[in-house]
């Protein structure tokens, strides 16, 4: 039988020559000071230990209750995302959609004052027909992602 790596034999030897040392009435009281010693020593290391594991059983709480939240936050995050990325999609073909509409009435605006019209003068307060051609139209909105 070993406690701390002493075995019996020293132990008997510590014993002996704490007696001499020691005397025999007064190792009663020194053996009381030294188990209330070891006493509060055990309650003192137990507290520690409790406060540490509530420390961390805390800690654990508050990882698991961020986790949750930052699951929650990115998971709207990731639906707010493809909502705008289903509007912008919506947008963008609209755009196509009016911009192809656009481009015969464009043409055919543009069709009598390249061949030099019929001679009939356009009003002075009246705005000049649009010029532009749809390429030029499609790469003035040109949807690419804004650097913010």
């Amino acid at each position: 039988m070993e406690f701390f790596g002493v075995g019996l034999p020293e132990l008997v030897l510590i014993l002996v020559l704490t007696l001499i040392v020691v005397g025999p009435q007064r190792l009663p009281e020194v053996a009381a000071q030294l188990g209330k010693a070891m006493r509060d020593l055990r309650r003192y290391t137990s507290g520690i230990n409790k406060d540490l594991l509530d420390a961390v059983q805390e800690l654990e709480r508050e990882y698991k209750e961020l986790k949750g939240e930052l699951r929650s936050v990115s998971g709207e995050l990731l639906q707010k995302a493809e909502s705008l990325g289903r509007d912008l999609t919506d947008v963008s073909d609209e755009v196509r959609r009016t911009l192809k509409i656009e481009e015969p009435q464009a043409r055919a605006a543009a069709e009598p004052t390249q061949a030099g019209g019929n001679g009939a003068s356009h009003d002075s307060g009246a705005a000049p027909p649009i010029q532009t051609t749809t390429d030029e139209i499609r790469n003035d909105v040109a949807l690419e992602p804004r650097e913010d």
